[in-house]
């Protein structure tokens, strides 16, 4: 395995802070930027991402798709309000090829209701493609939540 810089090591946590703090800060419009225009986001379990099932709680396979998202978000869904809060750890970076990379994070996000209610919402790994260049994004993010139970107010990107 060849050594990542630690530049590459900053571009990739720097992705991943702005990734959490766009849907974190209540800023989910800056969410679709951190993606390629031909890209996959996929939330899917832990069951499903072992023996390799496509079907997913919630997919987009382009930018656009990821805007679409917000606006359902944003103008049609009925939801709860609801805040995220997300924990990061294990950043673990391969190289693919010149321009890409291979990542793999814990992930934990924390959820609270207007009631103040705090739950763990979803917990598991971000498993990445990114981009590297100019301008770092995400090609591909699969989140592989270790619970199959899925709450029906799934409606913010984990």
């Amino acid at each position: 395995m060849a050594d990542i810089s630690e530049t590459v090591r900053r571009q990739i946590e720097a992705l991943n802070t702005r990734y959490i703090r766009a849907i974190d800060d209540d800023a989910v419009e800056e969410w679709p930027k951190l993606f390629t225009e031909k890209c996959l986001y996929r939330i899917t379990t832990r069951e499903n991402f072992s023996q390799n099932l496509t079907l997913p709680l919630m997919e987009g396979t382009s930018r656009g798709m990821l805007v679409d998202r917000v606006f359902g978000y944003r103008r049609v869904n009925v939801y709860e309000p609801q805040r995220y809060t997300h924990l990061l750890s294990g950043l673990v970076i391969e190289p693919v090829d010149a321009t890409h990379v291979a990542c793999r994070q814990n992930y934990a996000v924390i959820r609270t209701m207007v009631t103040g209610e705090m739950t763990i919402f979803s917990a598991g790994l971000y498993h990445d493609i990114v981009r590297l260049g100019t301008e770092v994004l995400f090609e591909e993010r699969i989140v592989v939540q270790e619970s199959r139970r899925v709450d029906t107010l799934l409606v913010i990107p984990i």
